[in-house]
């Protein structure tokens, strides 16, 4: 019998507001949902879909602000997507970061 196999769902490490996420963010996504209920992205699509996610348009670790125009209503599934495309594109940076220190020593 084979073991169960690990579940990779990625976790937030440490609380919201540590991570920068606090009462600001929070009345940013209150406002922004009110005004614009609706995904972003499904829009563009021709679907509407209501929107449940405050997204950074321009991620926070990458230098993104906390500025109204810099988020985004977002559905789940987009909102899922695009934090794994922006998850990818980090860690591949890292890797090609890694392997050029590598290559150089």
């Amino acid at each position: 019998m084979t073991a169960p196999a690990k579940s990779h769902r990625w976790r937030p490490i440490g609380s919201p507001e540590s991570r920068g996420y606090g009462t600001l963010h929070r009345r940013i996504r209150r406002a922004m949902l009110r005004d614009e209920p609706n995904c972003r992205e499904c829009a563009k699509e021709g679907r509407t879909t209501k929107a449940s996610h405050a997204d950074h348009i321009k991620p926070k670790c990458l230098g993104g602000g906390d500025e109204r125009t810099n988020y985004q209503p977002l559905c789940v599934a987009h909102a899922r997507s695009k934090t794994g495309r922006e998850g990818a594109m980090i860690r591949n940076a890292r890797r090609r970061a890694r392997a050029k220190m590598k290559a150089d020593a």
